[in-house]
């Protein structure tokens, strides 16, 4: 993606990162000046700066701990068990479609679940849209912001976390105040 510069030409799109520590591994929190674009977990700095390069190939990236600290703060706090995931500003690209998921996932209360069926008829399409919307839950670049780890498969399991089903499980475990937060 790039953004038009001031005599027009166009310009790669900008976007700092910061990585830090949480009792869920790694966290990477990119954003461009808008917001929030991209939210990682993961257990290898490299891995995580990788996956921000292929999710933004053109765009110029620059670790800047400090533009991120308040987002780094407000994702840790919710990570460490302080409460539900701040409302940040986001710039998360998506279709019409992802973002009406993505805002019935917003709406689900902290520690509940929904079915990916529940999701699709909540927004009028009936069950059977259940794997469109998961798909829509994949396609989130800002998890934990977007809680897409509070949706769930028919039979109540959980299936396909970008980080894995244990974070997921770890993440709702933590909403609902079942387990304290890994050391």
């Amino acid at each position: 993606m790039r953004d038009e510069g001031r005599d027009g030409a166009l310009t790669p799109q900008q976007i700092a990162y910061a990585i830090f520590d949480s009792p869920f591994g790694r966290v990477l929190a990119a954003a461009t000046e808008r917001g929030l674009c991209l939210v990682g977990l993961g257990e290898d700095d490299a891995a995580l700066e990788a996956e921000l390069r292929a999710d933004y190939p053109r765009a110029a990236l620059r670790r800047d701990d400090g533009a991120l600290a308040g987002a780094a703060e407000a994702l840790a706090a919710y990570l460490a068990g302080h409460g539900p995931c701040a409302d940040l500003p986001l710039d998360a690209p998506g279709t019409p479609f992802q973002r009406r998921v993505w805002a019935a996932l917003c709406a689900i209360p902290c520690g509940e679940t929904r079915t990916y069926g529940q999701i699709a008829e909540g927004l009028g399409m009936g069950r059977g849209a259940a794997r469109a919307v998961g798909a829509a839950c994949g396609a989130n670049p800002v998890s934990l912001v977007i809680p897409c780890h509070r949706a769930v498969g028919s039979d109540g399991k959980l299936h396909g976390f970008r980080w894995g089903i244990e974070r997921k499980r770890r993440l709702l475990e933590l909403e609902r105040g079942d387990a304290a937060p890994p050391p």
